[in-house]
């Protein structure tokens, strides 16, 4: 069996009634025909197959691999890829879609333009048909440091340390230097930097107001950025009260009361028993004997604010007995 490929003078090897192609490309496309191999002429044929091989050719971009811009103008980037079907454009920097055609427009080029734009190229209706291309953005201008603020207010405790960051964006990438007044006690302690990018860390001991200073410094240009920092006079505060101290004073006192009040006691106690204090009832005074016998008379006298006369009150002699008399 033999099959002509297109040419009637072009064979092609086969196993039997087989043909294999290896290794396929947009070349083997065409018309296929298959005859016995000692039949003569057209008319004998048996058969035939058109066969058409897709392909998808790597992508070409435009600009290729990189391209600087400055700031503010505008580029048009491009990514064809020839194919034998329809395709499809997507245009990704860092992981997002920022284009869906073969061409992307960058327009009032900012520092966030600058990086890499890759585009892949598919085709829907054999997804196992795709290639990619990317060009690499750079935009070149003078520095600007990050942050909305030019001035930044800050206060800080008299005494304790502050860490103030500059970070400032810029091709070629920008140096970073301080100017700080107030402070002799300070030191950088960060510094890195990028294609595009510088940044610095500074960390500053507040005694008194300070102003600290960042200069971002390129051929291009530079800006600043200032730190106004109020010093704070350190409040030293009164401990809080606790209720478990508290307790515990109360108690102390307590029992200081009690042995001031048995020591004054014991004194007391010790003075009666010398004589130093008089007994009795104050205003009565009782006039006693060594035995009283029946012919005593007991006379009470007392002072009645009233009546200052004294009273006779009772006599005992032949009016009463006792009980000890019966």
């Amino acid at each position: 069996m033999e099959f002509p490929f297109q040419e009637p003078d072009m064979m092609l090897e086969s196993r039997g009634n087989l043909l294999m192609l290896s290794s396929v490309s947009r070349k083997d496309s065409g018309i296929y025909q298959c005859r016995p191999l000692d039949s003569v002429g057209q008319a004998e044929v048996k058969g035939e197959v058109q066969l058409t091989v897709h392909y998808l050719d790597p992508a070409f971009v435009v600009p290729k691999d990189s391209e600087v811009m400055l700031k503010g103008e505008n580029l048009i980037a491009s990514c064809n890829a020839l194919s034998s079907l329809k395709t499809v454009t997507v245009w990704y920097k860092d992981g997002k879609q920022v284009g869906y055609s073969n061409m992307l427009h960058l327009d009032d080029a900012t520092y966030e333009t600058s990086g890499e734009y890759v585009c892949e190229v598919t085709v829907p209706s054999l997804p196992s048909l795709h290639t990619s291309g990317s060009v690499h953005i750079i935009v070149q201008g003078g520095p600007q440091v990050v942050g909305v603020e030019e001035e930044v207010q800050l206060e800080e405790v008299a005494g304790r340390m502050v860490n103030l960051s500059c970070e400032a964006r810029g091709h070629p990438p920008p140096s970073i230097s301080w100017n700080i007044i107030g402070s002799q006690n300070w030191q950088e302690v960060m510094s890195k930097a990028n294609d595009h990018m510088t940044h610095s860390m500074v960390s500053v001991k507040v005694n008194s107001d300070v102003s600290a200073v960042c200069n971002a410094t390129n051929d291009m240009g530079t800006e600043v950025k200032v730190f106004s920092i109020k010093a704070i006079p350190r409040v030293t505060r009164t401990p809080p009260f606790s209720p478990v101290e508290g307790s515990g004073v109360i108690i102390v006192v307590i029992i200081l009361c009690l042995l001031l009040l048995a020591s004054l006691g014991s004194v007391l106690y010790f003075l009666h028993k010398k004589g130093k204090i008089p007994c009795g009832r104050s205003g009565k005074q009782e006039i006693t004997k060594e035995k009283p016998t029946k012919d005593d008379i007991v006379v009470e006298m007392k002072n009645n604010p009233k009546n200052e006369d004294a009273v006779l009150l009772k006599a005992v002699n032949g009016e009463k007995k006792g009980p000890n008399d019966q």
